[in-house]
């Protein structure tokens, strides 16, 4: 079983999105704690230590950290849109602060 971690900002990614994006986010963390490398894809470039899950007909994404495979952790990384890889960026600023 995996740990689920947030970097702080999530919370306001969580309350930005709309109701029914937010209950299908909620059930791919659930999935998350299980094995997130089932529901999640890998991501590139600057963001290559993080993965993808496509959600609300793939017009958003959830960004995640596999932080520690032997502590079993995963860090939500941001929640946004996908549009114009707003998401993206927002991912890799988090990431470049920490």
């Amino acid at each position: 079983m995996y740990k689920i971690t947030y970097f702080p900002e999530v919370i306001e990614d969580f309350e930005s999105i709309p109701n029914d994006v937010l209950d299908e986010a909620r059930k791919y963390i659930k999935k998350l704690k299980a094995n997130p490398y089932s529901c999640s894809l890998p991501l590139y470039g600057n963001l290559s230590t993080c993965r993808k899950i496509y959600i609300a007909k793939a017009t958003y994404r959830i960004v995640i950290q596999i932080e520690n495979n032997i502590a079993k952790i995963v860090e939500i990384v941001a929640v946004g849109k996908r549009e114009n890889k707003e998401v993206y960026s927002e991912a890799s600023s988090r990431i470049n602060k920490k």
